[in-house]
């Protein structure tokens, strides 16, 4: 009898652990999507592959497509605009720890934007001409792209909104004063 009771209380214990990890692997964020040559910026509306530079993805709750986004300073944006969709499934960005060039990165490579480690106010540009949070998979390809490009090194919650949604500051025509 013995036996049969520490099966059975054995059982009950496992069966809500069984459950908790089908749970766990039921919202479990969805892969990146693969890059298309149809691929449109969701605020530009031109084709991704006309720009350099790392992008991103939103993949949103009911959609079957991503939201696709010319550059990681609009996939920041797209998370902190109040119109914009907040039953996000996952985000990715462009992996640069992995890219042999900033302006032309492996577009096969993501990582999840939560995760990253981003370099903001380096030297360097996105592909819409402006300043660009760089993402790294790894902390210490973020450092060295510091130290090479300026900038500081950031995690995803740590960029301030005025540092993405501020408008590009206004360039003065050679001439004037």
């Amino acid at each position: 009898m013995r036996p049969l009771i520490t099966v059975l209380l054995a059982t009950a214990l496992l069966l809500p652990l069984a459950a908790c990890k089908q749970e766990k692997a039921e919202i479990a964020p969805p892969p990146p999507a693969t890059l298309t040559a149809d691929a449109v910026g969701h605020y530009c509306g031109m084709n991704l592959a006309d720009h350099p530079g790392p992008k991103g993805q939103i993949l949103v709750k009911g959609e079957e497509r991503p939201i696709w986004l010319s550059s990681v300073r609009d996939t920041f944006a797209f998370t902190m605009l109040p119109e914009e969709p907040k039953d996000i499934r996952a985000i990715y960005v462009t992996d640069m720890a992995r890219a042999t060039d900033p302006g032309a990165p492996d577009l096969t490579l993501w990582v999840e934007a939560r995760q990253a480690w981003y370099v903001l106010g380096s030297k360097l540009r996105g592909g819409m001409g402006e300043a660009e949070p760089y993402p790294f998979s790894d902390k210490t390809a973020a450092e060295r792209f510091a130290q090479a490009n300026g900038g500081t090194v950031l995690r995803f919650a740590d960029v301030p909104e005025d540092q993405i949604l501020a408008p590009p500051a206004a360039t003065m025509a050679e001439g004037e004063q």
